[in-house]
């Protein structure tokens, strides 16, 4: 199975097909989400979150970052996890944009969100790179094209749009995987694409990076032992990986001092069932043919939905290749040995140490507890690491379907059949996210309502230095609402000391309440908005009236007395608002 065997289509051609790969993606686009998402102004469906809260803190995360001042490493604002600041690589706010967009921000309006502009961008270079991977096999321009429309509508990356966005940066996969099929059988092999694709997804997402350094290292596995560069490729992987981490460094990926693992390995890990399974976090079924299969704990993380058009491709393909291209198979495991290590390696991390087919658990390795803090919970959610081999089944699919069939035309035919397949299958979750953006009336309810929704909070935060949230016995409060606080701190460029971060440094943060602590203790206090579980502390300051508590929104806050009585009646009808009196 020769998927390389000479370049079906020339550089000029490229080109033209990179630009209609980008155009399919623009229109696909612009056809779910409309125009209004790509609206640096229109901030209500990410301030309020999509599906979940996710965007919502990459949002706030951004605006904290925005109006704190410049520091080294350039990603690092000092406006969240206020006073020791936090990364933007831990909000998720894809640093490489909020590093640009910060550089030109005094010349920015005051609301202003990037997520549209990003998730276009996505859409466009998937349809770019999965044409010119069908470009490496095919040199039928038409077939070419419509065959990215299958990578464009990819599942997997629709389902992380506007909600994790950095994510949806699957091109970063495709780019890697056309390069390594491009290069692999060429004499002259260039590392250089992967350079900068390895840096290039640490300034996005960090969790792409076992994805394009397992594509690297394919390549380069397979010029040491097929091609005997053995001295080369081995330079050429360590410099790639010093090149990433000083990126990294520039931006502040390493900054934060706690720790980079999270709890999470195993829980959000990949059912068995998870390529044919249409359930997801964000819909309950993608598909219109096929029914949703169990899965145990956080396995929807793991969502791996192929469509009904690759999955009959893929059959159809896999039996037709067993019976009469058996040899091809094993000249394809000769030759592209490397890929075939890197992707069993990813599955396995996906599927975890606890092998599950639906609900039913199959077997369980054990593994150290400590291993799996210390080491596999840097990439807790271990599921998504399923999504190289899904593409390289889309990839199978789509090979298949131009090998089989002699003709052009009857090719390109057979692929338009199955392209409208495979979209009518998924049209049900596309529908439902165009009704939503276009404003009509959408059956999955994809808004977040917010938490900190009474008036009090907004123009408290206005009054203050900043909000603190003091930890409690039971760790952080406020949930979501405190992505809500934090988003408000970031328009009126405030600080706030809780983290809303994928990561954080406990240590400090304690640190900060503890030294907030001893003030109170000797009847001193800051300029802040304080989140407590009691009043205690403050009990001295309100009673002599230096300072007011109120409950909002099911959370006790304590503010210097800067409300009159009038004013406090006022907000007492909004409801969910009392004042504390203490005694």
């Amino acid at each position: 199975m020769k998927i390389i065997e000479k370049n079906k289509i020339n550089s000029t051609n490229k080109y033209t097909l990179a630009l209609f790969g980008a155009i399919i993606g623009f229109v696909v686009f612009i056809l779910i989400y409309g125009v209004n998402a790509l609206n640096p102004l229109n901030e209500q469906f990410v301030v309020h979150g999509y599906i979940e809260k996710d965007i919502a803190q990459h949002y706030a995360g951004w605006k904290l970052y925005r109006n704190s001042p410049w520091q080294f490493p350039l990603g690092v604002g000092s406006n969240i996890e206020f006073p020791y600041g936090s990364s933007v690589s831990y909000t998720d706010s894809i640093p490489l944009f909020a590093i640009l967009f910060k550089i030109i921000s005094p010349i920015l309006p005051s609301t202003f969100q990037y997520f549209g502009l990003f998730v276009l961008l996505c859409f466009m270079l998937q349809g770019v790179f999965g044409a010119l991977i069908v470009s490496i096999f095919s040199e039928n321009k038409i077939f070419c094209c419509i065959s990215s429309i299958f990578f464009v509508l990819s599942p997997i990356m629709i389902d992380r749009a506007f909600r994790h966005c950095a994510l949806s940066a699957h091109f970063l996969i495709l780019s890697s995987i056309y390069y390594y099929f491009k290069n692999t059988r060429n004499n002259n092999k260039s590392y250089i694409p992967f350079y900068v694709i390895n840096a290039l997804a640490i300034t996005i997402h960090p969790y792409f990076l076992p994805f394009t350094f397992a594509i690297m290292f394919a390549f380069a596995l397979e010029d040491f032992f097929i091609y005997k560069n053995k001295l080369k490729s081995v330079i050429h992987i360590f410099t790639s990986i010093a090149i990433t981490l000083f990126t990294g460094y520039i931006i502040g990926a390493f900054y934060n001092n706690g720790g980079i693992s999270a709890l999470g390995y195993g829980y959000f890990s990949m059912n068995l069932n998870s390529y044919f399974n249409p359930a997801s976090v964000s819909f309950d079924n993608w598909s219109r043919f096929l029914n949703i299969r169990p899965v145990t704990g956080g396995q929807l993380e793991g969502f791996n939905y192929l469509g009904i058009s690759i999955i009959i491709m893929a059959f159809i393909g896999a039996i037709v290749t067993l019976i009469k291209n058996r040899k091809d198979i094993l000249n394809f495991i000769k030759n592209y040995f490397g890929i075939i290590f890197s992707t069993i390696c990813l599955v396995i991390f996906a599927v975890g140490n606890i092998l599950t087919y639906g609900g039913l658990q199959l077997f369980k390795f054990p593994i150290s507890e400590n291993i799996i803090i210390r080491y596999f919970n840097i990439f807790r959610a271990n599921g998504r690491f399923g999504w190289l081999f899904f593409y390289l089944i889309f990839i199978f699919a789509i090979y298949c379907v131009y090998k089989y069939t002699n003709k052009d035309t009857l090719s390109v035919l057979i692929i338009s059949i199955l392209a409208i397949l495979q979209i009518f299958d998924i049209s049900g979750v596309l529908i439902d996210k165009h009704n939503y953006f276009y404003d009509k009336v959408a059956s999955h309810s994809q808004n977040v309502e917010l938490v900190a929704k009474h008036p009090f909070w907004e123009e408290t935060v206005q009054k203050v230095d900043g909000v603190v949230e003091m930890e409690s016995e039971q760790g952080y409060m406020f949930g979501n609402g405190l992505i809500d606080i934090a988003s408000m701190c970031g328009k009126h460029n405030k600080y706030i000391n809780s983290t809303f971060a994928a990561r954080t440094n406990v240590i400090k943060r304690k640190d900060f309440i503890y030294y907030q602590k001893s003030l109170l203790s000797n009847n001193q206090y800051d300029n802040l908005l304080y989140v407590v579980e009691e009043t205690k502390l403050f009990d001295n300051l309100i009673k002599n009236g230096t300072c007011q508590s109120f409950e909002v929104d099911g959370q006790i806050v304590v503010i210097p007395s800067i409300y009159s009585e009038d004013e406090i009646n006022n907000f007492t009808k909004f409801g969910n608002f009392k004042q504390i009196i203490v005694e």
